[in-house]
C-alpha cells in the first residue's frame, strides 16, 4: 500500500497528471518511464537506506543516517533518471548530454529519496520501539526467573551440605584450611545475594565469584577437579549475564565423574573471531559422563541462551562432542561502568 501510494505520488510530482489526460502515446510512453524510474528509485533507497541503518543501527545516529541515505539516494535518483528519460533520448541522436539534465532531475530526486527514507524511518522506529518494549518486558521475566534460580542456589540443601560437611571435616584437621574455606564461601554467597540487583557484571568480577566457586569445589574434591584461567587481562571491563560462570561450572560438575584418577578439567579462556573482531569467552570440560544419567532440564543453559538472546546475542555456541563439551559466550564491550563497576 505504502509503495503504491509513493508511486503515485511521485508519478503526480515528475508528470504533472498528463498522463490522465488522454492517454495519448507521448503520455503513456511518459507514464510508463514514471513508473519505471520510481521502482527503480524505490528499491535503490530502500538499499541505500538498509545499508546505512547496519552501520549506524543505534538511536543517537538517526539523523545522520537519514541525511546520509537521502544524499546517497538522491545521487542515486539523478543517475537513474538520466538513464530512463534522457539516455534512450541521447542514444537515438535526439539529445545531447547536458549539465542541465542533472539539474533538472536534483530537486526531484530528492524529494523521492526523502520521501521513501522518511516513510520507511517512521514505519522502522515504530516497529523497534515496540521490539523493545516488548523484549524488555522479557527481560524483567527472565531476571525475575534468573532470581527465582539464584535464590534456588543459595538454599540448595544438597550444596550447603556439602559446604557445612566439608568444613566440618576440615575444622579439627586443618583449622587454616577450614578459615580459608568459610572465607570463601560467603564470599560465594555474598554475590550470589548480588546477583539479584543487576542482570550483567564484569568478566573480572565474574572470574573472582569463579574462584571462590572454584575454591569450594577443590577444596571438596581435591585432585578431583581442575581449573585453567587464560583470560587477556584487556577483556576484564567486557560484561556478561551474572552468574554465567557459576551456572557453568555447576554443570560440569553435576554431569561428569569427578575422581583423582580421572580429574575433571575445565579451561575458561578468551578468544577473537577472526571474521568479525568478536570476543568469546570460551568454557570447556573434558567429558566423564556419569554412569546413570543425571535428571536435567537444562534450566541453567536455557537461562544463558535466553539472556544473551535477549540482548540481541544470539551467536552463543554450545558443542557437545565425544571429548569435551564447549560453551562459547560472546563477551560484550562495556559502554559505560555505570551500574556494572559498583558491586561488590
Amino acid at each position: 500500500m505504502l509503495t503504491g501510494i509513493l508511486l503515485f505520488l511521485c508519478a503526480w510530482f515528475f508528470g504533472t497528471g498528463a498522463y490522465l489526460q488522454g492517454f495519448d502515446k507521448q503520455a503513456q510512453k511518459n507514464f510508463i518511464s514514471i513508473i519505471l524510474m520510481a521502482c527503480i528509485q524505490w528499491m535503490l533507497v530502500r538499499q541505500i537506506m538498509y545499508r546505512f541503518r547496519k552501520l549506524y543501527p543505534d538511536y543517537q545516529w538517526t539523523l545522520k543516517r537519514i541525511i546520509l541515505s537521502v544524499s546517497a539516494g538522491g545521487v542515486v535518483g539523478i543517475i537513474v533518471g538520466i538513464v530512463v528519460f534522457d539516455v534512450p533520448s541521447i542514444i537515438a541522436g535526439q539529445k545531447k548530454l547536458t549539465a542541465s539534465m542533472f539539474t533538472g532531475h536534483f530537486g526531484p530526486m530528492f524529494f523521492f529519496s526523502a520521501l521513501v527514507v522518511g516513510a520507511h524511518e517512521v514505519m522502522y522506529n515504530f516497529f523497534e520501539l515496540r521490539r523493545i518494549d516488548k523484549e524488555r518486558e522479557e527481560l524483567k521475566k527472565a531476571h525475575l526467573q534468573s532470581q527465582l534460580d539464584s535464590l534456588k542456589t543459595q538454599v540448595n540443601p544438597h550444596f550447603l551440605f556439602n559446604s557445612l560437611n566439608t568444613l566440618l571435616s576440615l575444622i579439627s584437621v586443618s583449622p587454616a584450611r577450614a578459615e580459608a574455606f568459610v572465607l570463601e564461601l560467603s564470599s560465594v554467597y555474598r554475590y550470589l545475594l548480588q546477583a539479584n540487583e543487576k542482570e550483567m557484571a564484569t568478566l573480572e568480577q565474574e572470574l573472582k565469584f569463579a574462584h571462590s566457586y572454584f575454591h569450594l569445589l577443590k577444596t571438596r574434591y581435591d585432585e578431583g577437579i581442575e581449573l585453567e584461567l587464560n583470560v587477556d587481562n584487556k577483556f576484564m571491563n567486557y560484561v556478561l549475564p551474572s552468574l554465567t560462570l557459576q551456572l557453568l561450572l555447576e554443570n560440569a560438575v553435576k554431569h561428569n565423574v569427578i575422581s583423582s584418577s580421572n580429574p575433571l578439567k575445565i579451561s575458561v579462556y578468551t578468544k577473537i573471531q577472526n571474521d568479525t573482531n568478536n570476543v568469546f569467552l570460551i568454557v570447556q570440560n573434558n567429558l566423564q559422563r556419569k554412569t546413570h544419567a543425571v535428571l536435567s532440564n537444562q534450566m541453567g543453559l536455557n537461562n544463558i541462551l535466553t539472556k544473551f538472546k535477549l540482548m540481541n546475542r544470539e551467536d552463543v555456541l554450545i558443542t557437545d562432542s565425544d571429548s569435551c563439551f564447549t560453551v562459547s559466550l560472546p563477551l560484550i564491550k562495556n559502554k559505560t561502568h555505570d551500574g556494572v563497576n559498583n558491586r561488590g
